[in-house]
């Protein structure tokens, strides 16, 4: 059995070549990592995020660790959420996640067979485009739409866009964030001085 000796907990995928890491849980964390690295190879990985940098860097700049084992699978919620929330940090910025709070809708469950037939019929039969420019461009904006609409996010950015005097390290300073996210949100977002 290949992943008899598999375990609960916390992991990262970081990227070597940005400095950047996506954190997940998982009650069988050797198997789950495997499955992020089998999706990233094939480009049908759900978060487009990480996908779009495993495609930039390549799998050469991106590992993987374990941070905490969890005994208890109700502590996984409660660490990752502490992790996608700041309370806790890796040395590593977490930027590749998608959703800002730990989520596991399926855990101790499994669809019938029916179901997963049916899903599996669904998926070979869809003529929907997910690559098409106007459905990035819904994405782009609905994930812009729910940024903005957090005011310390906003107040961050506003920050940011207002004092191209200081470097990015003491703008970073000042904000608690590490150099090069302020310098990705300084040239993202710099269209937006005196608009915020």
């Amino acid at each position: 059995m290949p992943y008899a000796e598999d375990f609960a907990g916390i992991y990262k995928l970081v990227n070597k070549a940005t400095g950047l890491c996506y954190v997940g849980q998982s009650q069988r964390v050797k198997k789950r990592i495997r499955e992020h690295f089998r999706l990233l190879r094939w480009g049908k990985h759900s978060n487009p995020r990480l996908q779009n940098a495993y495609n930039k860097y390549g799998a050469d700049n991106f590992n993987w660790e374990v941070e905490a084992y969890c005994d208890d699978v109700e502590d996984l919620d409660i660490i990752e959420n502490a992790f996608l929330s700041g309370e806790a940090w890796f040395e590593e910025p977490v930027m590749y996640n998608i959703a800002d709070f730990a989520k596991a809708p399926m855990r101790n469950k499994r669809h019938s067979e029916e179901v997963r037939k049916r899903i599996r019929l669904g998926r070979r039969a869809t003529k929907f485009d997910y690559r098409s420019p106007e459905y990035r461009a819904t994405l782009r904006k609905a994930h812009q739409d729910r940024l903005f609409s957090n005011a310390q996010f906003v107040a961050m950015v506003k920050f940011i866009v207002d004092n191209p005097d200081m470097s990015y390290a003491e703008r970073g300073r000042v904000l608690g964030k590490d150099t090069s996210s302020v310098r990705r949100l300084a040239l993202k977002y710099a269209h937006l001085k005196g608009v915020l």
